[in-house]
């Protein structure tokens, strides 16, 4: 018998659980579509969802109260403000990370992850926070973040923001190695995530900067992304910075991309 949190055949089944793999069910019991046509379908109901309800919490999501990020440092702990944040707890994407690197390579992709979201929601996990949130010691969570940063990785906690200064997003981070020529494989190993998420954040990216070069304004373009304020104020500023040093990947990325954004948020979209 595999060791607790080993299995990842059980790891995988716990997402069979979600209401995407229910209406995939129903679709294929109920309605006797193929299997094909029923993904196809749990995708495309699943996207749009995201476009249009993207900001409410999904299935493998908490809502968990953080630090908030404007709070100065010196402050007693009961008189932080606290902002709410969602936080994932589970990907299907954890299942592969778990199958190559182990347990503990999992757990620091978590603790990348779930850091990360609070920042980009402008709020900060403190140790305690990740190793209650991970269910383990403060101790285990200080070791990770050490060797993390041996990889030239930071993790954006309350206390490290206050060491080192605002950092960027690691979506930002992941879409940069991209832009300078690094390989999916690379990338992976550099930042403990799946070749589908690098790919997920560079679809993001693009989507980005083609809203971007046809005039929309910031605001506009978080509300058609989804991203955040801070997000979308990150590519932007990675794009000028890239676009003629990494211009023949910015030309990659960007042409399989359709000439027309098709959205009904408020009424805006890319003109046909």
């Amino acid at each position: 018998m595999p060791a607790a949190g080993e299995d990842t055949k059980s790891l995988t089944n716990v997402w069979k659980k979600t209401n995407e793999q229910q209406l995939f069910n129903e679709l294929e019991d109920e309605y006797g579509f193929p299997r094909a046509t029923c993904r196809s379908l749990v995708q495309l109901m699943h996207e749009f969802l995201e476009d249009n309800y993207g900001n409410l919490r999904n299935d493998n999501q908490i809502i968990y109260h953080a630090v908030s990020s404007d709070e100065p440092p010196g402050k007693p702990l009961d008189r932080l403000r606290l902002v709410p944040v969602k936080l994932t707890t589970s990907q299907p994407d954890d299942a592969d990370i778990l199958r190559s690197q182990g347990i503990s390579g999992l757990r620091k992709h978590k603790l990348q992850r779930l850091a990360n979201e609070a920042y980009e929601q402008k709020g900060l996990l403190v140790q305690e926070d990740l190793a209650l949130l991970l269910t383990t010691s403060t101790r285990t969570i200080q070791r990770d973040m050490k060797e993390l940063r041996e990889q030239e990785i930071e993790i954006p906690t309350r206390g490290s923001i206050q060491d080192i200064g605002p950092t960027v997003s690691h979506k930002t981070k992941i879409i940069e190695l991209y832009l300078k020529g690094y390989e999916y494989t690379e990338i992976e190993q550099r930042t403990r995530h799946t070749g589908d998420s690098i790919k997920r954040y560079i679809s993001g990216f693009s989507k980005v900067i083609l809203l971007s070069q046809n005039n929309y304004n910031p605001s506009q373009i978080r509300e058609l992304t989804s991203q955040s304020e801070k997000v979308v104020s990150e590519y932007l500023v990675l794009y000028e910075t890239y676009k003629e040093i990494g211009k023949d990947r910015i030309t990659q990325i960007l042409n399989p991309l359709p000439t027309e954004f098709d959205t009904k948020k408020r009424g805006l979209g890319v003109p046909r």
